[in-house]
């Protein structure tokens, strides 16, 4: 199979045709030299991957706007994909960069969705920053860019940022839930959590800012039915403790 995948719109399918637009196939024809007759695999992100042929390649003389027209040979359901339904949540981090990194890295490891969240220990002007509508297209951009360089078919659902409280109100719909917390010292690591349950069909993890839980956040995670777990004794960073938890959630279930 190629090493190389495409993204196209969902809509963008229509049974054996499928038309790539955009920068996508400004790629494909200025950067990578396609020509009709190359074969191509697209994903659209929607959990379907094509083995697919370029029939045609056209541009508009107005705007130079690209078109990459593509006969679909045949189509594989959940590419790559885990069977458990993942769900990260993470508090905001002071540096933009760092949250494109968890962004980036969840969704190469098979996130099914990202939610950035608002805890009481954010720093304020964190919020005004990465709160606004381009940085989560901006993060959308860096998963579509990460399903693809994975070679999955799913395409992870961004969310706006949102309060810690909020999620934790409409938690009900995951089967399991989980919250690692630097400060407990007689709870079950993730892996040995994880071990002793039946295999879930969705999983929430939600991490924790800089400086950590409050006690009534934890309180209030518990009163929600969420499982304390330990990533161990050594104390991490909000971006390295959002990916271990995922890398070893989503491990144990390939």
């Amino acid at each position: 199979m190629s090493s190389e995948y495409f993204y196209v719109r969902p809509d963008a399918v229509h049974g054996k045709e499928l038309i790539i637009d955009g920068d996508e196939a400004k790629h494909i024809a200025r950067v990578l030299r396609k020509i009709p007759g190359d074969m191509i695999w697209v994903v659209d992100g929607a959990g379907k991957a094509y083995e697919a042929v370029i029939a045609a390649m056209n541009q508009s003389q107005k705007d130079s706007q690209h078109e990459v027209h593509c006969e679909v040979l045949h189509v594989e359901e959940q590419l790559n994909e885990a069977d458990v339904d993942v769900t990260l949540a993470v508090a905001l981090l002071k540096h933009p960069a760092k949250m494109d990194w968890v962004v980036e890295k969840a969704t190469e490891l098979g996130i099914r969705r990202f939610i950035p969240l608002r805890t009481a220990r954010v720093i304020s002007f964190i919020t005004g920053v990465e709160t606004s509508p381009r940085r989560v297209e901006r993060w959308r951009s860096v998963a579509i860019a990460a399903m693809k360089q994975s070679g999955r078919s799913f395409l992870p659902q961004i969310y706006p940022v949102s309060p810690l409280a909020a999620v934790m109100e409409h938690s009900s719909e995951y089967e399991l839930k989980m919250i690692p917390y630097e400060r407990t010292d007689h709870v079950l690591s993730i892996a040995e959590t994880l071990k002793h349950r039946e295999t879930p069909k969705s999983v929430l993890i939600v991490i924790g800012p800089e400086g950590g839980f409050t006690d009534e956040e934890i309180s209030t995670a518990e009163h929600h039915g969420f499982v304390q777990v330990s990533l161990g004794k050594r104390r991490l960073r909000t971006e390295t403790a959002a990916i271990v938890a995922t890398a070893i959630t989503l491990n144990n279930y390939q």
